[in-house]
């Protein structure tokens, strides 16, 4: 009997230590495409170098972003609240390209693109492309060359 009662606790104990350590692992379900930014155009992995204003404008649009590599709900599990993750930032002249992971019941990248004019203050908001990681490449790059109304 005690043999039975033994082998019923281990095997309830096996899968939850499995599952806790999966947990603890840094785990990324989606594989990106490594993106080289165009010539000429700088890359930003963090949102420290980048103007406040582009931040500040994207944040307003879209909430809480997750640092590259950092955790995030991909899935639609909550884990950690946070449902969007930056993949890179691009920047030609005054246009500034932000592609980002979205996580949720479908996964999927969106990318904006703003304008910042001017005297630098205000970060507008030109257009949203909506790309899977096959696509980000691409789409980051017709971004920093669309022509158009903000917001079209």
């Amino acid at each position: 009997m005690k043999k039975i009662v033994l082998a019923i606790i281990v095997l309830m104990l096996v899968p939850t230590a499995f599952v806790g350590v999966v947990l603890m692992l840094p785990w990324d379900p989606i594989a990106l495409p490594k993106c080289p930014s165009p010539a000429g155009v700088p890359a930003f992995r963090r949102f420290d170098d980048v103007p406040p204003e582009l931040v500040r404008a994207l944040t307003q649009r879209v909430g809480e972003i997750a640092p590259v590599g950092a955790w995030f709900d991909a899935t639609d599990v909550v884990l950690t609240g946070k449902f969007r993750r930056l993949i890179f930032i691009w920047r030609r002249s005054n246009r500034w390209v932000v592609a980002t992971e979205h996580g949720g019941f479908v996964y999927n990248n969106p990318i904006f693109a703003f304008q910042i004019e001017g005297d630098g203050r205000e970060a507008v908001f030109v257009r949203e492309e909506i790309a899977e990681p096959r696509s980000i490449c691409s789409a980051a790059s017709s971004l920093l060359d669309f022509v158009g109304q903000p917001g079209t």
